[in-house]
């Protein structure tokens, strides 16, 4: 079976950026939680490296680094990622023509809804006046 070759970017640096980025946001969270932590148990969450990498910062992009890094090395979650990637290649994207028309076509259709909602609601607040 041939590999179709397709321009753009290779399926492999597409999962490797992906898990890099995935670490940085989940270090960013552990960074958060772990501040929660360290604040509710009135631990002190002093600088380690200048004033901006505190415990909780070190503590939690190091989860973050060993997570990537193990997700990395787990051949199963590699392969699912590859073909994930690839997938995601065969996808037809919409040029930003046809995404320009269907979002000008959603927000024609909110704003008719909205105004349909709207008049429906001053009926029934004028009949809910009547009747009570």
């Amino acid at each position: 079976m041939t590999t179709e070759q397709t321009p753009g970017v290779e399926p492999k640096r597409l999962v490797a950026i992906f898990y890099v980025l995935a670490a940085i946001f989940l270090g960013i969270f552990l960074e958060k939680v772990l501040g929660i932590v360290f604040s509710y148990a009135r631990w002190n969450d002093f600088a380690v490296f200048g004033e901006d990498w505190t415990l909780t910062t070190v503590i939690g992009y190091g989860i973050a680094i060993a997570a990537a890094v193990v997700a990395w090395r787990t051949a199963r979650s590699r392969e699912v990622s590859f073909e994930i990637a690839a997938e995601l290649k065969k996808v037809t994207w919409p040029t930003l023509r046809e995404t320009r028309a269907a979002t000008v076509a959603v927000v024609v259709a909110t704003f008719i809804s909205a105004l349909l909602l709207g008049v429906f609601d001053f009926v029934w607040a004028r009949l809910s006046e009547l009747i009570y």
